[in-house]
C-alpha cells in the first residue's frame, strides 16, 4: 500500500499541510522541520505527486535539450554535464534531436513549449536562434551552447573554434609540412566555418595558399572520415597532413589510410577536433584541441537554473570557453 502524505505526517509529528509544505513552498518550513520530514518521508518510502507539485509551483520542474544529433562522445558529455546539475537541484531533462535540420529544430521547440520551465538548445543555424527570437513567445529563460549568436540579448556558452583550428594547424606547419589539407563537417554548422577560418589563418601566415589545399566534405561521423580516408589514398600526390574538423572524422580517415598500408604519422599526419575519449585510444593516439565539453554543458545548465530562480530579470552573457591543442603521436 503506497505510503501517503497522511503517514509522513503521523510520523513526523507534523501536519500533512506542513509536509505539503515541504516538498511545494519549502521557503514557508523552517530548514530543521523540512530535514525531519524529508528523512521520515525516505525512510518510509514516500514519493511526492510530482504533477501536484508542479501545479503548486506552476512549474514542471523540467529542464528541454535540444541538440543536433542524438549520438556520439560529444554530446554524451554535454548531456553528462547537464544531467549532473539538473538532477542535482531535483529537475528532469527532456532531449530533442533537431539532426541538423533548421525545419526539425523549430518542431523540437514546439514540442516542448508548455512541458519544460526553461530551454538549452545547441544548433547549427543562426536562423534557429532568430526564430526562437522572434517567434511566439516561450516565455521561459532560455540558455544557447555553441551556437552561432547574433543577438546580444540572450545567454550563451561558446567554445573556442577558430583559435583551436589556428593552433592544430600551426602545430602542423610547425611540423614542417607545407600540404595540409582538411576534412570539413556539415556545411552549415557554426563550428565548422570557425574552424576553417583557423585553419585557413594559420596557412596564409605561413605564407601558404588555402586554395591550393585538399578539401574534402564530410559530415562529423566516423563513416564519412573513413570515405574520406579512401579518397586522400586515391589522389595522385597525398597531402603531407590534413586537419580534421572533428575527432570521429580523423579517426574514420586514419581507419581507412592504415588499410591502405599508409603509416601515421610518417606519411600522412593527422590532427582533430574536441578531444573525445576515444581520441587518446586510437592507434596511433590522436592529435586534436580539447575542448571542455563537460562544463560547456553543466555551466549552461547552471546560468539556466539560475534564471529559473531570478526574481527580476538577469542581464544576457555571452561566455567563451577555452580550448587546448593534445599533441599526441598522430602527428
Amino acid at each position: 500500500m503506497a505510503v501517503t502524505i497522511r503517514d509522513v505526517a503521523k510520523v513526523a509529528g507534523v501536519s500533512a499541510t506542513t509536509v505539503s509544505r515541504v516538498y511545494n513552498h519549502g521557503e514557508l518550513v523552517t530548514e530543521e522541520t523540512r530535514e525531519r520530514v524529508r528523512a521520515v518521508a525516505k525512510r518510509m518510502g514516500y514519493r511526492p505527486n510530482v504533477t501536484a507539485q508542479s501545479l503548486s509551483h506552476g512549474r514542471t520542474q523540467t529542464i528541454g535539450l535540444i541538440v543536433p544529433a542524438p549520438h556520439g562522445e560529444f554530446f554524451s558529455e554535454i548531456i553528462r554535464g547537464i544531467d549532473e546539475v539538473t538532477r542535482a537541484a531535483d529537475h528532469f531533462l527532456l532531449i530533442s534531436s533537431a539532426h541538423y535540420s533548421l525545419s526539425e529544430n523549430e518542431a523540437a521547440v514546439d514540442a516542448l513549449r508548455g512541458r519544460v520551465d526553461g530551454l538549452l538548445v545547441m544548433t547549427t543555424h543562426v536562423e534557429a536562434q532568430q526564430a526562437l527570437l522572434d517567434g511566439p513567445s516561450l516565455e521561459i529563460p532560455v540558455v544557447f551552447m555553441n551556437s552561432p549568436v547574433t543577438d546580444p540579448a540572450v545567454h550563451a556558452f561558446q567554445i573556442e573554434n577558430r583559435r583551436g583550428a589556428y593552433e592544430a594547424t600551426t602545430h602542423l606547419i610547425d611540423r614542417g609540412h607545407a600540404h595540409i589539407g582538411i576534412i570539413l563537417g556539415p556545411p552549415d554548422s557554426q563550428d565548422v566555418r570557425e574552424r576553417v577560418a583557423g585553419y585557413e589563418t594559420a596557412l596564409r601566415e605561413a605564407g601558404l595558399d588555402p586554395a591550393s589545399q585538399v578539401v574534402i566534405p564530410g559530415d562529423f561521423t566516423q563513416a564519412s572520415g573513413f570515405a574520406a580516408g579512401q579518397k586522400i589514398r586515391a589522389l595522385d600526390v597525398v597531402p603531407d597532413a590534413f586537419f580534421c574538423c572533428n575527432d570521429y572524422m580523423a579517426i574514420g580517415a586514419m581507419a581507412a589510410l592504415q588499410q591502405a598500408g599508409f603509416r601515421i604519422p610518417e606519411d600522412v599526419a593527422l590532427a582533430g577536433f574536441d578531444d573525445i575519449p576515444s581520441a587518446r585510444y586510437s592507434t596511433p593516439p590522436l592529435t586534436t584541441v580539447r575542448v571542455p565539453v563537460y562544463d560547456l554543458g553543466r555551466q549552461a545548465a547552471e546560468r539556466l537554473l539560475t534564471l529559473l530562480k531570478a526574481e527580476a530579470s538577469t542581464a544576457p552573457r555571452s561566455q567563451i570557453l577555452s580550448s587546448e591543442l593534445i599533441v599526441r603521436s598522430s602527428s
